[in-house]
């Protein structure tokens, strides 16, 4: 069953199913054990304590299945599977996480199989790290874009970021984003966790669009993240732009430079013009004068703290950037110097099969939209020149470091990255603008990466922003963190560095918690959020992109935000499904997941639930 071309999660799956598998068959007053994995029993009337738990409901899930569910969470204790005759409900699985996990009677006559995991070992604690050799530590510029998408053509804009980034290095040809909205992914860049290890505890946690993200109320967010790490390896760090949506723990409250963080100029609101700042310790304001163009402020401050340490001599400490400009995000605003420019004469995309494609068959958000009518293209038109022309001046930005790095010898010795949040929407699907959509647009984004070592190539490999906070740490000659959901890339970058700990994942999570309350229901063919609502409680999903030798599929969940069960997409609170086969159907239009057999639905469910819940060393 198992051979070289399965990856550590296939695996890890076939041992935990086998291990349920082979425990004997079991009669009333039998305890079932083994014990690597579960032990239980079948019996009348048996219950567990009062835990906290999750349930998992299905017609066709076996105590096996359950038994598989419990192991593959790190925070299961025990389980109990519940069967239900044929017409009456659904099986159940109920996972259990802390408190009491003693059996005890109970009065339900319904056979049931419960389970306790055995207590997960303290690994012991990580060697330290071998120390760093003496000028080995190249330096790192991590260029950010807000909203930019990769399938609608916005790279046209970036000319110079194409030639000195993307044609010199690598090019992550399968990236995508891990969630399609700003602070979430965001989260994900600094910390190389998933959203749901980030996420606050409920809906009612506030956070950053639902992100833990706060170093007073979440210090380990910050103390993991890579800038952090980078520091505590020797770097010198900066901050300009936009980094996360809500800044105030981190300068924004006036009480300085949080830890790890030698200089800043940071967006405490995002706009173009007339913008708050933390400048190190000070806040400061930027008016509405043309030199005042946010993009301007930020670039010429990062290349003025960049010459800074470069004006040290051969001796400067290696140094970290986030840059982080607000373009093309809404209103788009572009530089007045460029208000005009004729790159703007382009017309947003139209060849494409989703742009005004009815997706009947689609989650109800997309199912209900009206046809793209004139008015609606000329706004997707007037949007579109707005984000070509604020792009302009970001690639100026790059030829600017680009030449700064140039004229010190340093260019050569600097990693450079340039990427983007998310993608976008611009009459896909008949969503005239935004993102936070489960589709191509808005979670393919640019990825280029060039440096010293880097290869020139076209790189396939399924990668998210999840896997930027290990690669990095490796790439400053550092050991990868093991506490991160992600994979280092820096192997599959750099030729003979090392060889893979595994072979590279499959599978690609993404995850949206919607931040919108309203429902959104479509009658009669109107909508009271809207002729074209682009976001809506029930836009709420996760979903795993599996690539292989043989598959290309999307599997996705829905559910209503409003619901305390969607919190962790227990299956009680999903309200559509959708599968999309890329092989024969690469532009989304047809969801086959009605015309899917049972079996294959239970087992998506199940590959889908797993990573869902999958934290560290356990994700794939």
């Amino acid at each position: 069953l198992i051979n070289s071309s399965h990856n550590f999660f296939e695996v890890k799956m076939m041992l935990l199913l086998l291990s349920c598998v082979l425990l004997p068959l079991i009669d009333s007053t039998t305890l079932v054990s083994n014990s690597s994995q579960c032990t239980g029993s079948v019996h009348p009337g048996v219950g567990l304590g009062n835990l906290i738990t999750r349930t998992e409901f299905d017609r066709n899930m076996t105590w096996q299945d359950c038994c598989v569910l419990c192991g593959m969470d790190a925070q299961c204790i025990a389980w109990t599977w519940k069967f239900e005759p044929e017409g009456i409900r659904n099986n159940s699985c109920e996972i259990r996480y802390q408190n009491s996990s003693t059996l005890h009677p109970g009065n339900d006559p319904m056979k049931k199989v419960s389970g306790f995991m055995p207590p997960r070992p303290t690994p012991p604690p990580p060697p330290p790290p071998p120390p760093v050799p003496p000028n080995s530590q190249k330096n790192f510029i991590f260029l950010v874009t807000d909203d930019q998408d990769l399938m609608l053509g916005s790279m046209r804009a970036m000319p110079n970021t194409v030639k000195l980034i993307g044609e010199i290095g690598t090019n992550l040809t399968s990236f995508r984003v891990n969630t399609p909205i700003c602070c979430p992914s965001r989260s994900t860049m600094l910390t190389g966790r998933y959203e749901h290890n980030n996420r606050v505890s409920s809906l009612s946690g506030g956070g950053c669009m639902h992100m833990n993200s706060s170093r007073y109320d979440n210090p380990n967010f910050w103390e993991d993240s890579h800038v952090v790490r980078l520091h505590k390896l020797g770097y010198t760090t900066g901050f300009f732009g936009k980094v996360l949506n809500d800044m105030t723990s981190y300068g924004c409250d006036g009480k300085g430079l949080p830890p790890g963080l030698d200089r800043q100029l940071t967006m405490c609101v995002h706009t173009f013009f007339n913008c708050s700042w933390v400048n190190d310790t000070k806040l400061i304001f930027t008016g509405d004068a043309p030199q005042d163009y946010t993009t301007s402020v930020l670039g010429n401050a990062s290349v003025n703290w960049i010459r800074s340490v470069l004006e040290m001599g051969d001796t400067h400490p290696p140094f970290y950037a986030w840059i982080g400009p607000h373009a093309p995000h809404l209103p788009a605003t572009p530089a007045p110097w460029y208000a005009d420019h004729p790159i703007g004469l382009l017309k947003a995309p139209r060849a494409d099969p989703p742009y005004n494609y009815s997706g009947r068959d689609h989650h109800p958000l997309v199912a209900g939209q009206p046809i793209l009518d004139e008015k609606d293209a000329n706004g997707i038109d007037e949007e579109y020149a707005k984000r070509m022309r604020s792009l302009l001046s970001v690639d100026d930005l790059v030829l600017d470091l680009h030449n700064l790095l140039v004229e010190h010898n340093e260019w050569e010795q600097t990693f450079f990255i340039f990427s983007s949040d998310h993608g976008y929407s611009l009459g896909q699907f008949r969503l005239p603008t935004h993102k936070m959509q489960v589709y191509e647009n808005c979670l393919r984004v640019p990825f280029f990466i060039k440096g010293p070592g880097i290869k020139v190539q076209n790189l396939s490999a399924v990668s998210g922003f999840v896997d930027l906070t290990p690669t990095l740490v490796e790439l400053a000659s550092g050991t990868p963190p093991e506490d991160t959901d992600g994979q280092s890339l820096a192997p599959l970058l750099v030729p003979n560095l090392r060889s893979l700990d595994k072979t590279w994942k499959t599978i690609h999570l993404t995850t949206y918690q919607s931040i919108s309350m309203k429902e959104c229901v479509w009658k009669d063919g109107s909508n009271a959020c809207g002729r074209h609502p682009v976001d809506a409680s029930t836009n709420t999903h996760t979903s795993i992109r599996i690539i292989n030798e043989t598959h290309n599929l999307l599997y996705a969940e829905f559910a209503d935000v409003n619901n305390p069960k969607a919190w962790n997409f227990s299956l009680p609170s999903i309200q559509f499904f959708a599968l999309f086969d890329l092989n024969s159907d690469p532009w989304q239009l047809h969801n086959i997941y009605n015309q899917t057999s049972k079996p294959v639905q239970n087992q998506l469910h199940m590959l889908l639930r797993t990573t869902e819940d999958c934290r560290g060393g356990d994700c794939p």
